[in-house]
């Protein structure tokens, strides 16, 4: 683009679009309107290149309407596929839709509280890629230590005593208390510190879940009484 048509777009393209995108198109998600006149922008600077490599010659309004059609058709500078889920021409068309986690989608007359897609989304299991990582820093360290740390961690695993799995391994109890001891401090130091506290530790993201729980059911105690 020339310094020319970059003036063009500056002084006299961008204030139209700053004019015309509030009022005429619609944000789609969590869009914004500074955002749609950013966007419509760079859409018409996007035209405003490709007509001045042709070698044609337009108005500083045709490229603000078209650029204001394209938006409200749901392209975007980014793109235009009407395919992505999340993409806007794709919600402008209704085959999908995006909703805050905080949308209401039911009722529960027992607590007297509505009910939230957070709520319904939210797994009570573990996080897969935690406890996947959680696997690799055992099998590593088991791996590269005396391999009774693993038949000590196994029975603790199994809700066995140490008696009794020194007693199937045909251990002294007192020496597999000794390696017991020994195997802890050794984890500490491969894992760190807080490693053993974090592993108890209740994800932010549940407290919270379980925080707005536990509110509502104590607004509903509060009722009932």
């Amino acid at each position: 683009m020339t310094a020319q048509a970059g003036d063009l777009l500056v002084e006299q393209i961008a204030p139209r679009l700053r004019a015309l995108v509030p009022k005429s198109v619609k944000p789609v998600g969590a869009e914004d309107t500074e955002e749609l006149v950013q966007d419509a922008i760079v859409i018409a600077a996007q035209m405003l290149d490709s007509v001045e490599r042709h070698g044609k010659k337009v108005t500083p309004g045709n490229i603000a309407y078209y650029a204001v059609l394209h938006m409200r058709s749901g392209r975007r500078s980014q793109g235009s596929s009407r395919i992505d889920t999340m993409a806007q021409g794709t919600q402008l068309d209704a085959n999908s839709t995006v909703l805050s986690f905080e949308e209401e989608v039911g009722y529960d007359p027992e607590l007297d509280e509505p009910v939230t897609l957070e709520q319904l989304l939210a797994s009570e299991h573990e996080d897969p890629s935690m406890e996947a990582a959680r696997n690799i820093d055992w099998e590593l360290f088991l791996a590269t230590h005396d391999y009774r740390y693993g038949v000590i961690i196994k029975g603790m695993a199994e809700g066995r005593s140490l008696k009794d799995t020194a007693a199937a391994q045909k251990e002294w109890y007192p020496g597999m208390w000794q390696l017991k001891q020994h195997m802890a401090e050794e984890v500490r130091e491969y894992l760190g510190e807080e490693a053993i506290a974090e592993s108890v530790q209740v994800p932010r993201w549940k407290a919270s879940i379980a925080v707005d729980r536990e509110r509502a059911a104590c607004r509903a105690d509060r009722r009932r009484r």
